[in-house]
């Protein structure tokens, strides 16, 4: 049986002042931010193919078969991009694309090349608290991917939030709030087994009563998540975007105290580090180098 309620459209707003956005969804519920980033040049100049031209022979790491089974492969940008434009080609024809090329999931590719960053300037940092404001581009990590690409259900690692910045093409998201996260089978800390757009509901019985939340983020589009919302990501086409994962002082204390619920033990020296930032005022400068890691691996 796959049948469910019918979906629930998430907030969309053409203006949201960081003000608001702290009183009215910070920590409470998603929301599209239409048109938020249409003034980045990037907006109007990034591909992947533009990306190869800046930064040929810089070596990304992709992942390989399915988003959740962990398989990389150590490629040049300027390959990857040759490669994307060959896949899309292939599926914009009809042509039997044999399998997709990897997804280039969670790099940090502003500081590996920080001549991007200008074009993402000016970039909106008051909507995040002050320790992520001066050196955002640090706490950045990226996906470029193919047509049809998908990221199963799961949640943000840290229980972090999270502030998504669509840059070329669209990503359509299918949600679970945080408050439902047992009703969708999870395992492995933060992956869910069942599918929310075709959730077997005899496997998975107890995804019936559970409320799906759907959007569309396109080209230009911020879109924000509170901590621990489930989410599927689907690509219809190629795509660029980045998100910054950030805590406050309500998610960081939870990040904390969430080895109590399973996080891995991993995960708590980061939330760990982030609790000095943001709660004990710790210089940024003296946590970054253990927060490193966390913006160079590949989730």
């Amino acid at each position: 049986m796959t049948t469910t309620a019918q979906p629930v459209s998430v907030d969309v707003r053409t203006e949201l002042s960081p003000e608001e956005f702290r009183a009215t969804y910070m920590g409470r519920r998603p929301v599209v931010m239409r048109g938020a980033a249409a003034h980045m040049p990037a907006v109007s100049t990034w591909s992947a193919a533009h990306l190869g031209k800046v930064a040929p022979d810089q070596q990304v790491r992709v992942k390989v078969g399915t988003v959740s089974a962990g398989r990389t492969a150590l490629v040049r940008l300027a390959d990857y991009a040759r490669e994307l434009a060959a896949w899309d080609a292939a599926v914009t024809r009809g042509d039997d694309a044999g399998d997709p090329p990897g997804y280039l999931h969670d790099v940090p590719l502003l500081s590996m090349v920080p001549a991007l960053r200008r074009d993402l300037e000016p970039f909106p940092c008051d909507y995040f608290p002050p320790f992520f404001r001066d050196q955002w581009w640090a706490f950045t990590q990226f996906f470029v991917g193919p047509a049809r690409a998908v990221t199963p259900l799961h949640f943000d690692t840290l229980l972090t939030h999270n502030l998504f910045f669509q840059i070329q093409g669209s990503k359509r998201f299918v949600m679970v709030a945080d408050a439902e996260r047992d009703k969708c089978h999870t395992y492995n800390w933060r992956w869910a087994a069942v599918d929310p757009e075709a959730p077997d509901l005899d496997r998975y019985p107890l995804f019936r009563d559970a409320t799906v939340l759907t959007c569309d983020v396109e080209a230009g589009d911020v879109f924000y998540m509170p901590p621990g919302t489930l989410h599927k990501v689907t690509s219809p086409g190629a795509s660029i975007s980045f998100n910054i994962d950030w805590h406050d002082r309500a998610s960081a204390l939870r990040g904390v105290a969430a080895v109590r619920e399973g996080m891995p033990l991993k995960n708590l020296r980061y939330n760990l580090l982030f609790a000095l930032g943001v709660v004990a005022g710790v210089p940024r400068g003296l946590l970054m180098p253990g927060l490193r890691s966390y913006y160079s691996y590949i989730s």
